[in-house]
């Protein structure tokens, strides 16, 4: 769970990183809906670790995983295809969230409502 949390923290730190550079280069592209939910990926698993109840701690794992998944997708609609490097970053962020979605998914199969 150790390393989820540090690849949730990462992602969201990478995130907003690639968002300041789309304001630099893209700024028609910045999504402030991205940079809510990329943010919410780290801030609700951080919530969900620190859970002392199961409910909470459910609670917290699904909406992080909520917040991954519309990321991903809100990631996916972005064309940067005018700038190499953005395009590069974008791919990596495609491929963390996906990552991360599949490993949260496993915790929720598992959670006992």
């Amino acid at each position: 769970m150790q390393e989820l949390e540090q690849k949730t923290y990462n992602y969201t730190v990478q995130t907003i990183g690639f968002i300041k550079s789309l304001e630099k280069e893209l700024p028609h592209l910045v999504n402030e809906e991205l940079r809510t939910t990329a943010g919410a990926v780290s801030l609700k698993f951080m919530d969900a670790m620190e859970s002392i109840e199961n409910k909470d701690f459910s609670d917290n794992i699904k909406k992080s995983f909520d917040n991954a998944r519309r990321s991903f997708e809100i990631l996916k609609t972005l064309n940067c295809s005018a700038n190499k490097e953005l395009e590069k970053q974008k791919a990596f962020l495609l491929s963390e969230s996906h990552e991360i979605i599949e490993k949260l998914n496993f915790i929720i199969s598992k959670l006992i409502y």
